[in-house]
């Protein structure tokens, strides 16, 4: 199997997966919850002892973060300007490294931080990591989506670690995203709700698809459901051909299109 670990990092678990792609892929997948009053560096040691997908040789680490992220056009951008802009959005982050991915098929890039803690206790443990927003590749993909028969408005909400990404597209360009914490179904009624109504001056303009966490999914879209007529299930079975990183169970969306 591969020798590249993929860490799927945020503040309730860890992820980690090996993926061998070809006719018949291979696909091993964790999910370790981190026990929220210890420091990353313990609970990475915690794993290290429970889980097996972690004794298998590694050379690589793809660590792939859930974090607050600001988006710059990319025809905008400088990659000496990436700390100012994230800096000037996210004034209380002084600790952390900043990062950047760029995202072609939405003009985009996407600016990130990680804990500088959270660096050292990867880059003590392995020896290559490298750090990507998990909205990178989420973004990445709606982007990629064909268009044909939908509005010219796509609102995509992807419900992951009791909050909302909310990223909308008027056709190929990508003119909003942002990132809410819920604590319900309602909640995410009312974010999708008030960033639809500065795109659109009707709901019936726009088509809503919900993806991630079934039972959050499932919650949003019934709610979303009483005040717009076109929303829909994201089935990533479906979208990706039945592979088996899409088949198997509770492993996250953002994860999911990173590596399919």
């Amino acid at each position: 199997m591969s020798p590249t670990l993929y860490i799927r990092i945020s503040d309730t678990d860890l992820c980690f997966a090996r993926y061998e792609a070809g006719r018949e892929p291979v696909f091993d997948f964790s999910r370790y919850r981190a026990r929220h009053h210890a420091s990353l560096t313990m609970n990475l040691r915690e794993a290290k002892n429970q889980e097996s997908i972690l004794q298998a040789p590694i050379e690589r680490v793809e660590a792939l973060v859930v974090d607050a992220v600001t988006v710059v056009p990319l025809a905008d951008f400088q990659e000496e300007d990436a700390e100012r802009f994230y800096r000037h959005c996210f004034a209380d982050k002084q600790h952390h490294r900043v990062f950047y991915d760029t995202v072609p098929s939405a003009n985009a890039v996407v600016i990130f931080s990680v804990e500088e803690s959270v660096c050292h206790t990867l880059e003590d443990n392995f020896e290559k990591v490298h750090y990507t927003s998990s909205l990178k590749p989420v973004v990445e993909h709606f982007a990629s989506l064909p268009q044909c028969g939908a509005p010219a408005k796509r609102i995509y909400i992807y419900c992951h670690d009791q909050a909302v990404d909310v990223i909308a597209f008027d056709e190929s360009r990508l003119c909003f995203l942002n990132t809410f914490k819920v604590l319900g179904e309602k909640d995410v009624a009312y974010y999708v709700l008030n960033a639809a109504s500065g795109l659109v001056t009707e709901e019936k303009e726009a088509a809503f698809y919900v993806a991630g966490e079934a039972t959050e999914a499932e919650a949003a879209i019934k709610e979303l459901s009483r005040y717009a007529a076109n929303v829909y299930a994201v089935h990533p079975e479906a979208e990706f051909n039945r592979n088996i990183v899409a088949t198997t169970p509770d492993v996250p969306y953002d994860l999911i299109t990173l590596l399919l």
